[in-house]
């Protein structure tokens, strides 16, 4: 196993998840709405879309094994940014979400914050092997 195939690995595991987070909120935006208190869909389609076109590029990275530090570190912070968000949408909104919204919100975000980890050790243990590219 290559250093960096703990990277590419994380890179890979949120990629599968951003791409099925984003078919079903597309798929099923009308409930998603109702769950997170939400007045139209609009929002949860854009984003929907959103994960899609991240789940692209993170793939795209996957299959090129083209490690670049900063877009690396862009897709950790946007995932940081994302856990964040959730805090701060539970906080402001709790009141008009479902427990069930509530739930999938916080659900998401810690699966979204332990990508985030992953991609932490993953691009420190490629640094630290001297920016060797995976061949597996």
């Amino acid at each position: 196993m290559t250093r960096d195939h703990l990277l590419l690995r994380a890179l890979r595991m949120n990629a599968y998840f951003s791409g099925i987070s984003g078919l079903l909120l597309l798929s099923a935006a009308p409930w998603i709405t109702a769950q997170l208190g939400l007045a139209d869909s609009l929002p949860v389609y854009a984003v929907g879309v959103l994960l899609g076109l991240f789940a692209l590029q993170l793939a795209r990275i996957v299959r090129s094994r083209d490690i670049k530090t900063l877009e690396i570190v862009g897709i950790i912070g946007g995932d940081i940014a994302w856990v964040l968000a959730s805090a701060i949408l539970i906080a402001l909104f709790y009141r008009s979400m479902t427990a069930a919204g509530i739930l999938l919100v916080d659900a998401v975000a810690l699966v979204v914050l332990f990508f985030a980890i992953q991609q932490i050790r993953g691009l420190r243990a490629l640094r630290e092997s001297g920016g060797v590219r995976a061949t597996s």
